[in-house]
């Protein structure tokens, strides 16, 4: 058994690693593509709908980031989220919602989401199947736009509404994860159907669809401490970019490390579990492109929560919190 066991787990390192080589040599051009969020790792769900109950208890999610410090209008982003998993019969599910509200220059957009999954007992984790279905809804404040009129451009810009103008738009998205205690790999397709948003005759907002990879691995190193490299690949299927991750956790309530987001900026994360349950996390992102001349980084802060809903006798040893 112990022969297989470990055929077993070799087999899945190898089966990850390799992936993840081929995705990193494809990726050729690197630009700004949706929300950027440097602890992604400890809420998974926001970008695969099949990682909603991973956590196998109720998970609370709220987390702030104020990108890009010392440029006016720069992107400020709020994501908040609740899943869980739940059994029916001998089957194992997952469901969650997910809201996000971001706001960057003159638009701001709203996504709301319901998230399921289905989950299968695969080698010693779970083979999960999810789907996200909602809407978006685009705001643009035009009013707030400075046109500056010159010998090349007028003050009036017909591609700016006048004032403020939103429409709204259906979201449907499909992943694939897999989870146990020391993998994770998923693969998930986000914004199938690209909704264009049209704020009037002259002006629209187009969306794009979202390709999302992602991957790691735990390594036990002493007792207590684990080393937890990943890596994440998004693309819009005009532009890519790779997420590079390496965390050190030391009995899983402290944990601090380094990401890397190709071209764009070098991540500092620290984080603690403060009660059962309850942990805070911070990351600082140092500003890897030219962009750190007119700014000195981004802040980013998250609360999360687990719980157990249980309506009989309680179990009063609480069971520790798996990330990456």
């Amino acid at each position: 058994m112990n022969i297989v066991a470990n055929f077993k787990s070799q087999y899945k390192q190898k089966l990850l690693l390799g992936i993840l080589i081929y995705l990193g040599t494809q990726i050729t051009v690197f630009a700004q593509l949706d929300t950027q969020f440097s602890q992604y790792m400890f809420n998974k769900a926001n970008l695969n709908p099949a990682a909603v109950g991973e956590q196998q208890m109720m998970h609370a999610f709220a987390s702030y980031r104020m990108q890009w410090i010392g440029i006016s209008n720069a992107p400020r982003t709020t994501l908040v989220s609740l899943n869980a998993p739940f059994n029916i019969l001998k089957t194992s599910h997952g469901a969650g919602i997910n809201l996000i509200n971001d706001r960057s220059g003159i638009f701001s957009n709203v996504q709301f989401d319901v998230q399921y999954a289905y989950k299968f007992k695969v080698w010693n984790g779970d083979l999960s199947v999810g789907a996200n279905l909602g809407f978006i809804n685009i705001t643009c404040y035009g009013d707030s736009a400075k046109n500056v009129e010159s010998e090349y451009h007028v003050a009036e810009d017909p591609a700016i509404p006048n004032g403020t103008k939103s429409g709204t738009g259906f979201d449907f998205g499909v992943g694939v994860y897999y989870s146990d205690k020391s993998t994770h790999m998923g693969i998930s397709l986000l914004r199938i159907p690209a909704p264009t948003i049209a704020f009037d005759d002259n002006a629209e907002f187009v969306t794009k669809q979202l390709l999302t990879v992602m991957g790691g691995y735990n390594f036990q190193l002493k007792k207590d401490f684990q080393l937890k490299p990943a890596i994440m690949i998004m693309s819009d299927f005009v532009s890519w970019q790779m997420n590079i991750n390496l965390l050190l956790d030391y009995k899983e309530k402290y944990w601090g490390g380094l990401s890397y987001r190709i071209q764009d900026a070098v991540s500092f994360l620290l984080g603690i579990k403060v009660l059962n349950g309850l942990s805070i996390g911070y990351a600082y992102d140092l500003p890897a492109s030219k962009i750190i001349t007119a700014s000195h980084g981004s802040h980013e802060l998250f609360l999360s929560y687990e719980f157990g809903l249980s309506f009989g006798k309680k179990d009063k040893k609480y069971k520790s919190v798996r990330i990456l």
